[in-house]
This record gives structure tokens, sequence and C-alpha cells, in this order.
């Protein structure tokens, strides 16, 4: 019969039964089968990392989901069903890679991760109060599941070098990402241009997260990379600009100023005078291009009334809040804001009050705070151990710029704590570190953040171990540039 569908039960059709089957030979045989493969073969876990990196942009000339989602339906939320992604299938054959090459080094559970799974534990509470619990099993299912990238990149990264080809990967990726920006907005006329991301906001954040690093790592000590660096935080730069995000234009300058000052308030050189000095010639010609364009985003119709609609929205997650301290249950605010429920009320009210005749069966948004979304969803527990787990990282990463100060970890540490302080600020407006694209990063940048820290600890106890001053700076310990480069054991730089 044309156009039969083939019911294979009650709630799986054929289609359906094509995912599970699709999914099971990419996890189940795929995964680890390339795992053995890329067993001791360093060069092929470069490729395959690199792989993981290009995949985080998530298309290639437009977005594209990459990946499948089980139980799928239409649902304004922050979680619609059960997604995989493929770029999980190579990190879980690196996790896989590094584990049958030393158990022993491997670690399942990095530092700093236990946070981040107990924020995820916490924020699970909330299901004794949600309306829809199979929705917050989503949400929980997907946060766990970006762990993999966590455990993927701390694994592989055992030397600076591993943590400079990362980099590199990273680089490259937002290049073409850069690409397919200029293709959109001058070939197809887009005007706040989105890129493979799902949103122009999304994008906007994840070139401030990498864009910062860039930055440092091109200020920090000279070595063979940082032209790249310096060309990659530009296309992040024309990237940024592309969005015409009002906030990330604000946090994109914010980090960067901030990058530039801390950079110079540790030694100030030529070098990065010179580099200071071609960033802010091409960041006036830019300027200059595009103000008028900067100008008129900042002026666009609507402005005024979707900031009120941000604080009803605020407003609606405070009284769920007061309702329920442990939070109305994770990706249920979409359908709490809604009838029957009473917290969209304020929106409506609020648009008769402007004389605008209100349907009130017309389904609402999601809060844009990521702050608020916690609070609502998540409650009190899931909020602060939130706060507790950022916190810890970002303390991390200034340890780092201390410890390895006029060194290249040091210059990485300084641009990731930028690069997330910054989302986190812009979390304040969007709330796009619930995104797929931007978690995969982040996870990837926190796993940096712990392998530093682990090397800032390990040379630490060599200190008082040896007795040495503290005043002895990283790049004594380094190998030279014109040596040959020796992997290093674990824990030691």
């Amino acid at each position: 019969m044309r156009g039969a569908r083939f019911n294979l039960g009650p709630n799986l059709d054929l289609k359906e039964f094509l995912k599970y089957v699709i999914l099971l030979g990419l996890y189940g045989v795929a995964a680890p089968l390339l795992g053995v493969l890329l067993r001791k073969r360093p060069a092929a876990q470069r490729w395959t990392l690199g792989l993981v990196c290009f995949m985080t942009l998530g298309g290639l000339l437009a977005p594209a989901e990459w990946g499948l989602t089980l139980s799928a339906f239409e649902y304004r939320g922050h979680e619609r069903g059960y997604h995989f992604y493929f770029a999980e299938v190579p990190a879980l054959a690196l996790i896989v890679a590094k584990f049958l090459e030393d158990w022993r080094r491997f670690r399942w559970l990095p530092p700093g991760l236990w946070l981040y799974l107990a924020y995820v534990f916490f924020s699970f509470v909330s299901i004794l109060n949600a309306p829809a619990p199979s929705y917050v099993c989503m949400a929980a299912f997907k946060f766990l599941k970006v762990s993999i990238f966590f455990v993927a990149a701390y694994n592989y990264l055992r030397d600076e070098g591993d943590l400079e080809f990362f980099l590199r990967a990273m680089a490259y990726a937002i290049l073409w990402e850069l690409v397919v920006v200029l293709k959109m907005k001058y070939m197809n006329g887009v005007y706040q241009v989105a890129g493979t991301f799902e949103h122009q906001n999304a994008l906007s954040m994840f070139v401030t997260l990498i864009g910062m690093i860039f930055l440092a790592a091109a200020l920090g000590p000279k070595r063979p990379g940082a032209t790249l660096f310096f060309v990659a935080y530009i296309a992040c730069a024309a990237i940024q600009q592309s969005t015409l995000s009002r906030g990330g234009l604000v946090i994109f300058a914010a980090g960067t100023a901030g990058v530039c000052l801390l950079s110079l308030a540790q030694r100030m050189t030529v070098r990065r005078m010179a580099i200071l000095g071609s960033l802010a010639a091409v960041g006036f010609v830019g300027l200059v291009m595009t103000m008028d364009t900067i100008i008129a985003r900042f002026h666009d119709y609507g402005n005024e009334s979707s900031q009120k609609t941000r604080e009803l929205l605020n407003v609606a997650s405070r009284r769920m809040l007061s309702d329920y301290p442990l939070g109305i249950g994770w990706n249920n605010f979409a359908l709490t804001i809604n009838k029957p429920w009473p917290y969209g009320k304020v929106i409506d009210d609020w648009e008769r009050a402007g004389g605008v005749t209100v349907d009130e069966n017309a389904p609402k948004g999601i809060v844009e705070s990521h702050y608020y979304l916690l609070l609502s969803e998540t409650g009190y527990q899931g909020y602060l151990s939130y706060l507790l787990f950022i916190s810890v990282f970002l303390w991390w990463n200034f340890r780092g710029v201390i410890a390895f100060r006029n060194h290249f970890l040091g210059a990485v540490s300084l641009g990731i704590g930028f690069g997330t302080g910054m989302n986190y600020v812009q979390s304040l407006l969007e709330r796009v570190l619930t995104q797929p694209r931007n978690m995969m990063l982040w996870m990837m940048l926190l796993a940096v953040t712990a392998r530093i820290e682990l090397w800032r600890r390990s040379r630490a106890r060599q200190l008082r171990s040896r007795k040495l001053p503290v005043a002895i700076r990283p790049e004594q310990h380094q190998p030279s540039p014109r040596q040959p480069r020796h992997r290093q054991p674990e824990g030691t730089i």
C-alpha cells in the first residue's frame, strides 16, 4: 500500500526502529572498533580529535543535526527527545583507545568532573515536582552524555603538544565557520548570520568562548602557532560582528579588553604591542565598515518589547521558584509557562494593558536567562551546585595564570578563564549553554582546565620536594624549541 507505515509495536514504527539499529551500530560497534584501531596510533588519534573539534560546528555549509533523536516530539522546551550526536562517536573511540593504551593512567572521573555530575544530580531532584517527569529524564540524559567530551579530551591531553594541537584544530574549524558566515552574509544576504548553529546567539557565544583563548595564546610567549591563533581570533571577531547579537558584541569586546590588559600587565613586550597595534588597526577598519549596521541593530524595532518579555519571563520564573523551591522540573518550563498553569498570566495581563488582543492558549517561550531557567526548573539546589561547579573551574584558571605566568599554559588559562567567564556573564541574558554545540566545546575546555590544574599541582609538589624557590619559571622545565620534543609522563609539564 502506497504511503503505509510499517508498525512494529504500539509505539515503534519502522523509522524509529531503524534509528535504534543505526545508533546500536554506531555506539555499540563502530565506536569501540575504531577505538581498538586507534590504540597506540598517535597520528590517527590526532585526526580523530580534529574531527571531534570540527563536528562541534554542527554542520558543513548550513545548520545540520548530525545526529538522531529518539522519541522526538513537538515541544518548546530545551530538550525534545533523547538525542544522540554523531560527534560523540569519535569522542567515545578516543576514550576506548586511551583506556586500552594504559588503563592505569586513564581517568574515568577526571578532576572536577564530579562537581559537574553533582550539578546534574541535584538538578534531577526536581523530578519530584515535575508535571512531566519524562522531560526531566531527557534533560538529565543529555547533560550526562555531554561529559563524554570532558573524559575524552582530558585523557587525550597528556602534554603541552597535545594541547597545542587541540587549539590548532579548533582554529581551523573556526576559519571554516568564517567561510560559511561570509557566504551567508554576502551571497545569501542574511541579516543576522547564524552560520552552522541553531541561532545567532549560540554562534556568538561559541566564538566568544574560543576566541578569547586564541587571543591570549597569540599574546602569549612566542611560538610557531601564534600567527594562526591571531588569525583565528580575527575570524572570531568577524563572525561575532556578523551575528549582530547585541549582548554578544558587548561581551566579546569586554573579554578582548580584559585579555589584552592582563597580558600587558604580565609583561609588556614589543611583540605584544605590535599584535595589539595590528588588532586595533583591523578593528578600526572593521568598525568603520560595519558601524551603520551595528547601530541599526541596536535600534531594531521590537527591542523594547523583547526586553519587557524577558523581564516578565523572569517574574514568572521567580513565581515558580516561590511555589517549588526544589524546582518545577528540569526541562518543564515550556510546559508550566502555559495554561492550565498560572505563571504565564503575567505576560497576558501586560499585553492586554497595551491594547493587544490576547490568545491565552497561544504557546509562550522559555525564559532567556540561564540563571532564571536554572532557578525555576532545578530549584535552589541545582542553581547553587551550578555556581559551585563553575566557580571552582574559574579558580583553577586563575591559579593556572599565576603558576604559569609568561608561559603558554598561563596564556591558555587566561583565555579559558575569560572565555568561560564572559559566557557566564552572557548567560544572564542567554541560555545557550544548554545547547549542544556550545556544551561540547565548553566540556572540552573544562577538561583542559582540569589537566592544567593537574600539571600545576605536580609542579608545586616538585618545587616543595626539591626545595626550589617559588620564583622559578615553568619554562625552565620545558624542552627547548630547538631540541627534539619527547613526550613527558602524565602529571608533568
